[in-house]
């Protein structure tokens, strides 16, 4: 008899099996559409500037979905952390802020993620011991937050950051761009937290029973806000790349990657009831969620093609969960006879 761990194993290999063919097809079908250019290196390295945004939010929803739960707040958190930001370099430097040094940055970036700390805890705590669906409170956070930056910011595109803090978005280093190297390291860091350490393991025990860990004398709560510390930090480092690549910041940019973040999730096998999600199947997905807006643009399609895109995909996979287990059925029937 197959105990349920095994069961588990093969359930994963499936599912980054249908990615690894999903990605496999949608490259080579964009490579037809648009020839020599869609592996030129040009559009490679545009990709590469690109990716990690996608990436980065990806996984911040992810971690938020492993216990249950969603962010929906993600996208205001990153601009709202941008605000943040110029108005601390704004004072510190006295309204020069595209001249100011390192260590104003710093302090900049420091309060950025200080503020969306708050922001994880906020909404972690609400979650957490008000029992409150993560979904209306993350929905109402975001519109929170959205109101905030635009009161801070009356609406309007602010500019004029600093080289130092644009180099994290659009500087390179060895011929690398800088923000897949952000990427590289946050992908590291990101393995070792849930595979690796006993957060992890609480995390994963936590969507797959809250009830059951809480018996085992594991701290739902705490692993909970935690886990919105981190989705928040998340959009954190999304901001720093977005700024960079932007050269501003307003109170609704990339409202569509909220859509794309959670596309990204589903994509990548994650249990919206929580317990089960792997990071590798959220890098695959942000790859071909990449490779689709990349393949779509060079074709100059309406851009709400991307979006049809996105459906024939979701369609592909819910068919492959479907038809590959009976495939297996068959070899199997076949195997016996």
């Amino acid at each position: 008899m197959v105990g349920i761990p095994q069961l588990i194993k093969k359930a994963r290999k499936q599912e980054q099996f249908s990615l690894v063919i999903t990605l496999v097809i949608v490259f080579f079908l964009l490579w037809a559409l648009n020839g020599s250019k869609f592996i030129a290196i040009r559009n490679i390295r545009s990709m590469s500037y690109q990716l990690p945004i996608i990436g980065l939010l990806a996984i911040g929803m992810m971690i938020s979905e492993l216990s249950g739960g969603i962010n929906l707040s993600i996208i205001a958190n990153a601009n709202l952390n941008g605000v943040v930001i110029y108005l601390v370099l704004n004072a510190i430097t006295g309204g020069s802020m595209g001249d100011a040094n390192g260590l104003q940055v710093i302090i900049a970036i420091a309060a950025g993620f200080a503020a969306s700390t708050l922001i994880g805890i906020f909404n972690g705590l609400l979650i957490a011991k008000l029992n409150i669906p993560a979904i209306l409170t993350t929905l109402g956070s975001m519109t929170l937050l959205q109101g905030i930056s635009l009161v801070l910011t009356k609406g309007y595109t602010i500019s004029g950051f600093p080289d130092s803090l644009i180099f994290i978005g659009n500087g390179s280093v060895g011929g690398f761009p800088m923000p897949i190297i952000v990427f590289g390291i946050v992908i590291v860091i990101t393995h070792f937290i849930l595979n690796k350490s006993s957060f992890g393991v609480r995390l994963y025990m936590t969507g797959a029973n809250r009830v059951a860990c809480n018996y085992s004398n594991v701290n739902t709560t705490k692993v909970i806000v935690w886990e919105y510390i981190l989705s928040a930090w998340f959009a954190s480092i999304t901001s720093l790349i977005m700024i960079g690549q932007l050269n501003s910041v307003k109170a609704n940019y990339a409202e569509s990657y909220l859509l794309v973040a959670v596309l990204a999730s589903f994509l990548g096998g994650v249990d919206p009831n929580g317990g089960f999600g792997r990071l590798s199947g959220m890098i695959l997905a942000a790859v071909i969620l990449q490779l689709i807006s990349s393949g779509l643009n060079l074709l100059r399609l309406d851009p709400f093609m991307i979006t049809a895109m996105w459906g024939a995909i979701i369609i592909f996979l819910l068919v492959g969960k479907d038809i590959l287990p009976k495939i297996e059925k068959v070899f199997l029937s076949l195997k016996k006879r």
